[in-house]
């Protein structure tokens, strides 16, 4: 019998017993004493059913309140017992059900977004190998034309001179494409050791020199005469300024101003900054600039790989890069990176660190 039914036949009972002492109080006054054990005696025996039925229905729905935690947790594999007798029957099996109807939708979902995550990544697979073919095809089909050039022009020392001179370009910039790839695939911490930035800008500025004098830019460093340290991998650090100014002179094919600053900031931090007076950035692309292989620079001047390099390596070293750039105007580039200082750097020897 269902637990409601027996509730109300329950109350029933009680009811009738309650009646019937009053009409036996009534018409045998002489019995009164057993009339009053024998219904109230009933009405307790009615009272501890009635607690008892609702303590069996509490724990069952406790054995459903707990599955349901169960599967809020992510345990879908969690049912509800199904005991014999039990006062919530529809209940259980209807919860058993939907546990499952839950667990198969779950399932499906999983699958279908493991086949979206294998077809992203063969789409990106597809878009990197497109983008490094047409990155690299471009400078070999340089080489092979100045081969054939070289095989028709051997009595020609001075040509055969320039030709090669063009060959070295084409393979620098082959290497360089092939050490940025290696750069973004490559998971290796940078070896961090307390380094005087005012080191770490002398040499990228030395790398830069030559370009700087043939394109007619003024150059201006606004470092102080008192170094600031930082912990770094001094190499990677020297990359990531090269980076930054050979963007900004191809920024600045006429002439122009580049300026290389160093400062301390706030909350024991330092700013390194390179600022230019170049075509600026389109306020569309500076939400793009650090994606791997997105370029501005037409007819293949740029493999787009740079500025995700840059990123990469500040993110490594537990730094922050803003932008802020104006068409027509400029752009300037800030690292912020934790201050060090020199006590350190005599304790201190070069470690790894792990990337964020």
């Amino acid at each position: 019998m269902h637990l409601a039914l027996r509730h109300k036949f329950l109350l029933a009972f009680e009811g009738a017993l309650i009646a019937i002492g009053a009409l036996g109080w009534l018409f045998c006054p002489s019995a009164r004493l057993p009339i009053v054990v024998v219904t109230g005696t009933a009405m307790l025996v009615g009272w501890v059913l009635l607690v008892a039925g609702s303590w069996r229905l509490h724990q069952s729905l406790s054995r459903v309140r707990r599955a349901a935690e169960a599967i809020g947790r992510g345990d879908l594999s969690r049912r509800v017992e199904l005991q014999p007798r039990d006062d919530i029957e529809k209940l259980v099996r209807s919860f058993n059900q939907m546990a499952d109807r839950l667990e198969q939708t779950v399932s499906e979902e999983r699958d279908l977004q493991q086949q979206l995550t294998r077809s992203e990544k063969l789409a990106a697979i597809g878009e990197l190998a497109a983008t490094v073919a047409h990155e690299v095809n471009n400078p070999l089909d340089g080489l092979q034309n100045c081969s054939r050039i070289i095989r028709r022009s051997a009595e020609d020392p001075q040509k055969v001179r320039h030709l090669l001179d063009l060959m070295d370009g084409a393979l620098y910039r082959i290497e360089m494409i092939v050490r940025r790839l290696l750069m973004l695939a490559r998971d290796e911490p940078p070896r961090l050791a307390v380094t005087p930035l005012n080191e770490v800008i002398t040499e990228a500025i030395a790398f830069v020199e030559p370009r700087i004098a043939r394109q007619a830019v003024e150059l201006a460093s606004e470092v102080p005469e008192q170094p600031l340290y930082v912990e770094c991998d001094r190499q990677q650090l020297v990359q990531v300024l090269i980076n930054l100014m050979v963007n900004a002179l191809d920024s600045m094919p006429g002439g122009g101003r580049l300026t290389v600053g160093l400062e301390p900031s706030k909350g024991g931090r330092v700013d390194l900054s390179v600022r230019d007076t170049g075509s600026g950035i389109a306020p569309e692309h500076l939400a793009r600039i650090f994606e791997p292989f997105f370029t501005r620079k037409a007819g293949g001047a740029g493999t787009g790989l740079g500025l995700a390099v840059v990123k990469k390596i500040i993110d490594a070293h537990r730094g922050e890069i803003r932008v802020d750039s104006r068409l027509g105007e400029g752009t300037s580039f800030t690292i912020e990176l934790s201050a060090a200082t020199f006590s350190q750097a005599q304790v201190r020897p070069a470690q790894p660190v792990e990337a964020r």
